[in-house]
């Protein structure tokens, strides 16, 4: 067991307490990781059903734009792709573990605005998973790290 600080009285508390015993306060809620943080912090490849056939490479930035490509997946089948590969620029936010993007899914039948809201499950420094509002599954895992310089 380590022992941490209260954000909000400086006591000292064990890890795993739920709140501080002194003040009350919800440390379970103060050490869940900072999904903005960690989503700023590189490039990430998105896997799931609801982009059919395709993936997603896409960088966030701190203002709420994140440039995107999409890509066939290399596990469709061959002769069968719905969606194409396009460029595009797309806007997300985050709220707790909630995440929400929108962006132009480029399907061969022409553009189509997308909105995505996922609940995520795991969130580590280089995957995140969790299910979006059609309860399909998500997997992104970071394919390229932010230097510290910001570049």
């Amino acid at each position: 067991m380590a022992l941490i600080t209260c954000p909000e009285c400086s006591s000292k508390v064990s890890s795993q307490a739920s709140s501080c015993p002194q003040c009350g306060f919800p440390l379970a809620q103060a050490q869940a990781p900072d999904l903005a943080v960690i989503l700023c912090n590189g490039t990430w490849l998105a896997h799931s059903g609801t982009l059919v056939d395709a993936q997603l490479i896409a960088a966030f930035l701190p203002n709420g734009i994140f440039q995107g490509q999409t890509t066939p997946d290399p596990n469709r089948v061959v002769g069968v792709q719905l969606v194409a590969q396009a460029n595009f620029q797309g806007t997300w936010q985050v709220s707790g573990s909630q995440f929400f993007i929108e962006f132009p899914l480029i399907m061969l039948s022409g553009p189509s605005q997308t909105q995505i809201a996922m609940q995520f499950t795991r969130v580590s420094e280089d995957s995140l998973s969790g299910v979006d509002q059609f309860l399909r599954p998500w997997e992104w895992q970071r394919v390229e790290q932010q230097s510290r310089t910001g570049t």
